[in-house]
C-alpha cells in the first residue's frame, strides 16, 4: 500500500514512490525517462521521506531500487545548476539535500536497507549504493564512477564512498580509466554485497528483505550502530562501548517478547545447547 509517514502526512513524492507491506518500505527511484537521475525535486522529497521513515515503527526493513530499465545515472546536474529557477542559497541548499539523505539519513536509519541494483548505476548512484546496509546487484548492472574521458572527475559524494568500500587497486583503476564494471565485479572489489543472475536478483533480494523482517528491530538497530562506530575505535573503547549497548538492549527489551528472551529461556530449560549442535 502507498506510504505517507507515520503521521499519514508524508503527501505526494515527485520521483519517488514509495510502498509498505508487510514491514517491507520499498522504495523507488521513479524517473524512467531520465534513467532515474535524481533532480531537486526527487532530493528534497527523498530527504522527507528518510527522516519520516527513521521515527516509524511499522517500517522494519527498507528496500531501495529504480524503475524501469536501470537503477540511477546519476545526478541530474544541470537541475542543481540552473541558476535561472532558483537563486544561488536555493540551489546550495539543495546540494546540501543530496549529501544529507544519501550520506547521513539513509546509513543512520535505525532499519536494516537494502538497495536492489540493476541496468546501470553511475556516478552519484554509487553513494547510494555505498550508503545501504546491504547492496545486491544483477550480474549485468553497469557500474560508472565517472566519465574521466569526458572531463569528470570522482567528486567527493563518489569519491568517499568508493574509498570507503572498493579494494583500493580496483578503485584506482576504475576511477582512473572510466571503464565500467559488472555486477559480478562489483561484488569482488568489495562495492556490493552479492550478485546474482538477472532473474534472480528480485527473489533473492525481497526473499531477505523477509528474512530480516522476522528478526528483533532492536537487535539489528544496535547491529547497525555498533558497526557503524567501532571501526574508527581503539580496542578498550570499542568493547565499552559493545557493553555499554548491550546493557541499554537488555534494558529496552526488558518485560517484552524478543527473540533474546526466547533463547535465554530455551537454553535454562535444557531445550538449546549453543555450541553443541541443539
Amino acid at each position: 500500500m502507498p506510504y505517507f509517514g507515520p503521521d499519514l502526512t508524508l503527501g505526494a513524492l515527485r520521483g519517488i514512490e514509495a510502498d509498505l507491506d508487510d514491514g517491507v518500505l520499498t522504495i523507488a527511484l521513479n524517473r524512467p525517462e531520465q534513467r532515474n537521475a535524481m533532480d531537486i525535486a526527487l532530493t528534497l522529497d527523498m530527504e522527507r521521506l528518510l527522516e519520516a521513515v527513521g521515527h516509524d515503527p511499522a517500517v522494519r526493513v527498507v528496500l531501495l531500487r529504480g524503475c524501469g530499465a536501470g537503477f540511477c545515472a546519476g545526478m541530474d546536474t544541470a537541475d542543481f545548476l540552473d541558476a535561472s529557477q532558483r537563486d544561488e542559497p536555493a540551489l546550495r541548499a539543495a546540494r546540501m539535500s543530496a549529501d544529507h539523505w544519501r550520506f547521513r539519513l539513509l546509513r543512520l536509519l535505525p532499519q536494516p536497507v537494502i538497495t536492489m541494483v540493476h541496468g546501470f548505476c553511475h556516478g552519484g548512484a554509487v553513494g547510494i549504493v555505498e550508503g545501504c546496509d546491504i547492496a545486491f546487484a544483477a550480474d549485468d548492472t553497469d557500474f560508472l564512477l565517472a566519465e574521466v574521458g569526458g572531463g569528470h572527475i570522482l567528486v567527493g559524494a563518489v569519491a568517499k564512498p568508493v574509498s570507503r568500500v572498493m579494494a583500493p587497486r580496483a578503485a584506482d583503476f576504475h576511477a582512473l580509466s572510466g571503464c565500467s564494471f559488472d555486477g559480478r565485479e562489483a561484488e569482488r572489489n568489495g562495492l556490493v554485497t552479492r550478485s546474482f543472475p538477472a532473474g534472480e536478483l528480485e527473489r533473492e533480494t525481497l526473499a531477505l528483505a523477509r528474512e530480516l523482517v522476522e528478526k528483533d528491530a532492536l537487535v539489528l538497530q544496535f547491529t547497525k550502530e555498533t558497526l557503524q562506530h567501532v571501526g574508527t575505535m581503539s580496542w578498550d573503547a570499542a568493547l565499552n562501548f559493545n557493553a555499554a549497548k548491550l546493557a541499554e538492549l537488555k534494558s529496552l527489551q526488558a518485560g517484552k517478547p524478543s527473540a533474546r528472551a526466547a533463547a535465554v529461556e530455551s537454553f535454562l530449560a535444557g531445550k538449546s545447547k549453543p555450541g553443541l549442535g541443539g
